[in-house]
């Protein structure tokens, strides 16, 4: 039995830990604003479908007191023009300070002038209790693409309002046993609701973090993948050229790297690659980038980089490869296999005229990796120091 009780209350703690995480994650900065952007375009709909339907409620006015609904016109066309303020405060930013203040204030207004309202008609209270759940329709809409604390702080304070100012005299004769039957019997409902909306919405926020991570990166060395390199090294470049800095680039080749697949099969090859980027991504800076060409070829594009220092730091990585050795081969031979690189340098210079195209500098960074191949191998070649011509220097493997 104690067994039991113990493995009950286990994973109960595991279930609310699951919970806080869930929790955090939701308010995250990087989530919220994925949020705040996928419902930036829906929140300006419903706040425009809730004005035009706060007009029409003038037809419910006269419905219940033809006689006295005239008085009440102006009340509503100030909803209306409360839920358009509210859309114009958020339309910049659904999270900003504007914003959030509109979404928990103007529904105040809103509910403060549905409640003089009540006050103008005859039976407007018997009647208008219920009247009270267009909020608890509308709300939970208006409010999804605030973060989830704030959706139902907001919720919140929509109903407990009108019992708040009941004493002030802003009350119009509502029976509040009625008004609280009809507002928390659905309240924990409608919380419940905005929780498995929060949660799906959190589903697909994953999901399509997963998605973009696996467009965009090598799944064997989590590095970024050639069509990712293209397109944010453009952009790159484009930078570069605005601003009149160099760049440069390093195109990297594993030596020989077939014959490891052929003696020691494709296992091997593919940790012998993951040891390769695991030596040289400590020389990256945070603005490198550095993704897998292809088979067993790297790109590295390193910005603010003249042609000399990217050539020097793709001698200091071709030695430190040389110099740690790859044990994954123990198992078929005792001693640890030394792995060498080639690599060919390039630089965008803007004084030269060079164009700032990513397919030209590629291009000529594999031009003097083809060089550093036919010097023999384990060295680094570049290119000139006018432009994109054909390698002319070629740096000699160390000792």
């Amino acid at each position: 039995m104690a067994m039991h009780e113990s493995s009950v209350s286990s994973r109960l703690r595991a279930h609310y830990r699951a919970l806080v995480v869930w929790v955090n994650a939701v308010h995250a900065p990087d989530y919220l604003a994925a949020k705040a952007e996928d419902f930036r375009v829906f929140t300006r709909v419903a706040l425009l479908i809730t004005a035009v339907f706060l007009v029409f409620t003038i037809i419910w006015d006269y419905a219940i007191d033809p006689v006295n609904a005239g008085r009440a016109v102006w009340l509503r066309l100030t909803e209306c023009a409360a839920a358009l303020v509210w859309r114009a405060a958020s339309w910049k930013h659904l999270h900003s300070a504007t914003s959030r203040a509109a979404t928990l204030i103007f529904p105040l207004v809103v509910s403060a002038t549905f409640i003089a309202i009540l006050g103008l008609l005859d039976n407007g209270p018997a009647y208008g209790v219920g009247g009270f759940l267009y909020f608890f329709i509308f709300v939970p809409f208006l409010v999804a693409g605030q973060p989830f604390s704030f959706a139902v702080l907001v919720l919140t304070v929509i109903s407990i309002f009108p019992m708040a100012v009941a004493p002030l005299g802003l009350s119009a004769g509502l029976n509040w046993a009625v008004y609280n039957a009809y507002v928390w019997i659905g309240f924990a409902p409608i919380v419940a609701i905005l929780v498995l909306c929060e949660y799906l919405y959190w589903r697909v926020f994953v999901y399509r973090g997963q998605v973009e991570t696996l467009a965009v990166t090598d799944g064997l060395t989590g590095l970024a993948n050639r069509r990712y390199f293209i397109v944010e090294g453009a952009r790159i470049l484009e930078g570069h050229k605005r601003g009149n800095r160099q760049a440069s680039l390093l195109f990297i080749d594993i030596d020989r790297f077939k014959r490891i697949n052929d003696t020691y099969g494709h296992a091997v090859g593919d940790a012998a690659l993951r040891h390769v980027v695991e030596t040289l991504e400590p020389f990256m800076r945070k603005s490198d980038l550095m993704a897998r060409y292809g088979g067993e070829e790297f790109v590295v594009l390193l910005p603010d980089t003249t042609d000399n220092a990217a050539f020097s730091m793709a001698d200091r990585m071709r030695v430190a490869l040389r110099e740690r050795p790859f044990n994954g081969v123990r198992a078929h031979d005792s001693q640890p296999l030394v792995l060498t690189i080639s690599v060919g340098v390039a630089s965008y210079r803007p004084e030269a005229g060079t164009p700032a195209d990513i397919d030209l500098l590629i291009h000529a960074a594999d031009h003097a990796l083809y060089r550093a191949k036919n010097d023999g191998r384990d060295r680094v070649a570049r290119t000139g120091t006018q432009g994109y011509p054909q390698p002319l220097e070629s740096g000699r493997p160390h000792a």
